[in-house]
């Protein structure tokens, strides 16, 4: 990639346009997937994309292209585009300071393109047969995705950015005969060391579905619960994070005046930042799709709005500045400001000691899927377990939990000392976007009451 980056550079430099932009991008997949006697081995699979965007007199020309010797003649077609373009004019992006660098993912350990296509097959298969031992009557699934990106942004002031993104995922899924499930995803960046070894928890993931087995239901209402990570991130991405995704609040003023900074949107214990440079989780970059370095943002503080999500168009167009979350979901695509890895910081409670202060409620971990409508969500929690006396007791029927976000996130009275991030590497899509690898999490929280049916 780096001729072709230097061809990129003098593209762009040599442009006309007020500002030129190019997005150059080689990845590299591999599925693997083992479900009973079915099996399926694909890749690595190679692709090279490519994006120009250029701005004449306000107005943007967006052009993909699939080969780097097309680069000049996209430019020009963005060029046309711009200019016979009937859009408003746009004010001149927040650029930041000019950067020319290079990075790559620092592997402490198996990079994954070293592991052999095989020896990710046989790992997939053992893992998938361990799994279908322990839940015996029941199925089971494992499969193995893999990304190997290589991403450069360059543009007519002078950025050069170069990023080699190594991103990992590994679900796995068991199904009783009743529909019972335990699902969940292991994504990281980086080494392929922490997949392996993980034949004890994948034992205690079958044994605990199995005892999950023979459940008793509970009357819908609203109850007192504790969230565990999982379900904490899912709570700040889903249901929070979107809401503060400038372009999204661009498009949807009576949101933006009630997200404006220094609003209440929840108690004095949440605090939820966007925090790009997690370089160990899929959801980190280095620097974005315009190329503007990551940074941690805090969105909120002690239940205060504090700053949107924003990219070098929405801050122009804010009086704001950018934030590092400009990302492009597929080639050819404008950029849009989207979540990298958001998660509520952890206070100083220990799990035990929110589990009394719970005192008699439920204990909710994983999750299952959901919905969101504007400021309006529905989760459906994996398990649900009943507390008594601070106790966990017994399992009960799967749940879902909804609500309006700014209420529920009025009600969280406490936050745990902890902090686990969970990562997708597709598990964000947006409005018609495409998916894009995101990062989630927080601490267990405790929530005074929230509807559950």
């Amino acid at each position: 990639m780096q001729k072709y980056r230097d061809l990129a550079e003098k593209a762009a430099a040599g442009s006309e346009a007020d500002f030129a932009e190019l997005r150059l991008v080689h990845t590299s997949r591999t599925t693997v997937s083992h479900a009973g006697l079915t099996h399926l081995n694909n890749g690595p699979i190679e692709q090279f994309t490519g994006t120009a965007r250029v701005l004449i007199a306000g107005r943007w020309g967006i052009c993909e292209f699939s080969s780097p010797g097309q680069i000049h003649t996209a430019l020009d077609r963005a060029a046309a585009l711009a200019i016979h373009s009937g859009s408003h004019p746009a004010p001149f992006p927040v650029l930041p300071p000019a950067c020319r660098d290079t990075y790559s993912d620092d592997v402490n350990g198996v990079p994954l393109a070293d592991v052999s296509l095989r020896e990710k097959s046989f790992l997939c298969k053992h893992y998938c047969e361990l799994l279908g031992v322990s839940v015996s009557t029941g199925s089971a699934r494992v499969t193995y995705d893999e990304i190997i990106r290589d991403r450069v942004v360059v543009n007519s002031s002078g950025t050069s950015v170069r990023e080699i993104e190594n991103l990992g995922s590994m679900k796995t899924q068991a199904v009783l005969p009743g529909g019972l499930v335990a699902s969940e995803e292991l994504a990281l960046r980086g080494s392929f060391d922490r997949f392996t070894g993980r034949e004890k928890h994948i034992a205690e993931m079958g044994s605990n579905l199995l005892a999950r087995e023979t459940t008793t239901c509970i009357a819908p209402g609203r109850i007192r619960v504790i969230l565990d990570p999982e379900l904490t991130g899912i709570l700040v991405h889903e249901a929070f994070g979107h809401l503060v995704e400038a372009d999204f609040l661009e498009n949807n003023p009576a949101v933006a005046h009630l997200l404006r900074a220094g609003s209440r949107v929840g108690s004095e214990c949440v605090n939820i930042v966007d925090d790009s440079l997690q370089m160990s989780q899929p959801g980190s970059m280095k620097w974005d799709d315009e190329g503007t370095p990551g940074e941690k943002t805090q969105l909120v503080s002690s239940g205060r709005i504090v700053s949107w999500l924003h990219t070098m168009g929405t801050a122009a167009r804010k009086d704001a500045r950018p934030t590092g979350n400009a990302r492009i979901s597929g080639p050819g695509r404008a950029p849009e400001s989207r979540m990298t890895s958001t998660y509520m910081e952890p206070g100083k409670t220990p799990l035990e000691k929110l589990k009394l202060h719970l005192d008699d409620g439920l204990y909710l971990k994983g999750f299952m899927g959901g919905a969101t409508d504007m400021d309006r969500f529905s989760i459906a929690v994996q398990e649900v377990w009943t507390v008594r006396n601070g106790i966990i007791h017994k399992p009960v029927t799967p749940v879902v939990i909804s609500g309006r976000v700014t209420d529920v996130l009025g009600l969280i009275t406490d936050t745990g000392d902890d902090l686990r991030l969970s990562s997708s590497l597709s598990g964000c899509s947006r409005r018609g976007s495409g998916a894009i690898a995101v990062t989630y999490g927080g601490p267990h929280i405790l929530i005074s009451e929230m509807q559950v049916s």
